[in-house]
């Protein structure tokens, strides 16, 4: 990425769209607006941006379904926050399984979407090594310097905040996560109201590795959190 963070936001409120660029850009992003789904997809294949700010409800295809494609075409090197209506738990459940990476309710205070950016941004930006160390467990090796994963081999390709939500369990085996300890650790957030992020990301890590044959690794402590244990 470059000194600015290109920034695509997607938001068919004039109005808003127009008050949250103005505190963007103030922040140092290179902010680029549009107001629906299609016009969304055009603007990221013309410039691929770093991260998209994106909007559930727009005009045509949903902000889910927007999301969902962009994750399609360019995996895990895009950062996507979706931005939802005050208790619409739903909504966010989908966007994040859809592949977002975060989420922010409205009515949007610009301080917090700023820090949640920033936090999204600093994961986006740590930059793979020339070499690397790896942990192996199993069939699972862990390159936490170049942030790669793989099962038996094969590339198992997770987003930013996938990866560092896996790096800090494997990092501790058997050691036991909090909801609230993923979220400071993972999210920069000390926000109760943002546990749903964690559970999304488990579940959603989970089918990945499930997906390549390993069961069981990330396990729910029931009342305490989750803990990640070694595959045989």
């Amino acid at each position: 990425m470059g000194a600015k963070t290109d920034l695509l936001l997607v938001e068919d409120d004039e109005t808003l769209s127009g008050v949250l660029a103005l505190h963007l850009e103030a922040a140092g992003y290179a902010v680029r607006a549009v107001e629906d789904g299609a016009g969304a997809l055009a603007s990221c294949e013309a410039a691929t941006p770093d991260v998209v700010l994106l909007d559930v409800m727009l005009p045509g295809k949903s902000g889910i379904e927007v999301c969902q494609e962009l994750r399609a075409r360019y995996g895990a090197r895009m950062g996507v926050v979706i931005l939802t209506a005050l208790g619409s738990e739903p909504d966010v459940v989908v966007g994040l399984d859809a592949g977002a990476d975060d989420y922010v309710v409205k009515p949007i205070r610009p301080r917090e979407l700023i820090a949640r950016l920033r936090s999204l941004t600093r994961r986006l930006t740590l930059a793979p090594a020339s070499e690397s160390r790896a942990l192996v467990f199993g069939p699972l090796r862990v390159d936490e310097d170049k942030r790669e994963l793989d099962v038996r081999g094969a590339p198992i390709h997770l987003t930013a905040t996938e990866w560092d939500l896996l790096s800090c369990l494997v990092r501790e085996p058997k050691r036991v996560f909090s909801r609230a300890a993923l979220l400071e650790r993972v999210f920069d957030t000390t926000h109760r109201g943002y546990a749903r992020n964690v559970d999304c990301h488990v579940a959603r890590l989970r089918r990945k590795l499930e997906a390549a044959k390993v069961v069981g690794a990330i396990e729910t402590v029931h009342g305490a959190g989750y803990r990640f244990v070694p595959p045989a």
